[in-house]
């Protein structure tokens, strides 16, 4: 007989990287007792598609970005569980519930790079009406303010953004600012739009302009030259965050709390003149931690990366206390490890989950890396 899962809906924007890194996180919930049947439904923005959308469903619960505060409402009079992440629009009556990430500490992180790259002039690029913008706009001036340097601010309406129209404005921005200077822009889609604009005007990147992006969406950072330098927020483990507080909500508490990662800088050549070794130490990192669970080879982090197997090596020896091989099984050890103090499933399962041919191969691996039967970590 089948099992029925649980239906919840994610509405938000389907095409932004936030929103989908988001959905990322919450999927990656599904092994954490969050084995759910999830609709990912378009931006819904009055009542009748609301009514419409849950027509026809037993919806569990929803996790939303971005929702209206009277659908938020009228959800909630529903007697429908609801996590509700702030979206691009802030109003007084924002009811939004659930976690965020860190708008603030932004400015720090920019302003500690243009610090140590001795810029003293900032500049930041600001999307007007956009509510995550205007919190790093403030953090940004805030910091800028406490270390004495001079900012300066570039607004774009809406109609500016995503166009050539806002390219140009930023070009004519750049050429009244004091070089060298150090860029801030809002997200990497408005760090692209300085990178062209530097382009144009002929200035030299990072000599004259360094220029940070946020959000670290890789697609866009490394689809320029030079490639964008950017502060990832760890979007993903918002997502992660919304799961767990639904799952509280539907009466599944079990205490954890899931940890937003701190704000990161992704170091690119739009920021700093670096060796390529860097660059590739940290993409084989990320490519190491995102397939942590299953394994992979040195061989194959090394074609991800682009480089032979013995340039990998040498990133590694040059930025690393580790070779690529350890920190491979340092990753895979600590992820099982995860999983085997927070999923109560048989060995059997795990092995599978985690790239095992069997039980024994799972076992021998964990008493070779720690000693300890897997039992120990129960």
């Amino acid at each position: 007989m089948k099992i029925e899962k649980p239906i919840v809906l994610f509405l938000g924007n389907r095409q932004g990287y936030f929103s989908r890194e988001v959905l990322r996180g919450i999927l990656s919930m599904r092994s954490e007792d969050c084995d759910w049947e999830v609709w990912v439904m378009p931006m819904i923005h009055e009542k009748r598609q609301l009514k419409d959308c849950l027509k026809g469903r037993d919806i569990a619960g929803v996790i939303a970005r971005g929702l209206k505060p009277e659908l938020q409402s009228f959800l909630q009079q529903s007697g429908i569980p609801l996590v509700a992440i702030r979206g691009v629009e802030t109003s007084d009556d924002d009811r939004s519930n659930g976690p965020h990430v860190d708008d603030e500490a932004i400015g720090g992180k920019a302003g500690g790079e243009f610090q140590y790259l001795n810029l003293g002039y900032w500049g930041f690029v600001h999307w007007q009406g956009v509510a995550w913008s205007e919190a790093r706009r403030q953090s940004f001036q805030a910091y800028a303010d406490s270390q004495g340097a001079k900012n300066s601010t570039l607004s774009l309406s809406q109609d500016e953004r995503h166009c050539w129209d806002g390219v140009m404005k930023i070009l004519d921005w750049l050429k009244g600012l004091s070089k060298p200077c150090g860029v801030l822009a809002c997200n990497d889609e408005a760090g692209l739009d300085v990178l062209h604009a530097c382009q144009l005007a002929g200035f030299s990147v990072p000599e004259q302009v360094a220029v940070i992006g946020v959000d670290n969406d890789r697609l866009l950072c490394e689809s320029t030259v030079p490639p964008l330098s950017s502060i990832d927020l760890h979007a993903a483990d918002v997502g992660k965050a919304a799961a767990r507080q639904l799952r509280d909500l539907l009466g599944g508490d079990d205490g954890k709390e899931i940890h937003i990662s701190q704000a990161s800088m992704v170091v690119r050549e739009s920021s700093h003149e670096i060796d390529r070794y860097l660059l590739t130490y940290q993409k084989a990192m990320d490519v190491i931690s995102a397939k942590a669970v299953g394994g992979t080879s040195v061989a194959e982090v090394a074609g991800d990366c682009g480089v032979s197997r013995r340039g990998l090596e040498r990133a590694f020896e040059k930025y690393s206390n580790e070779s690529p091989a350890g920190v491979i099984r340092q990753q895979r050890l600590s992820a099982i490890i995860h999983l085997l103090k927070s999923q109560p499933v048989s060995l059997e399962h795990l092995a599978q989950q985690t790239g095992f041919s069997d039980s024994a191969g799972l076992s021998n691996f964990i008493k070779r890396m720690t000693g300890k039967a897997p039992g120990a970590f129960r």
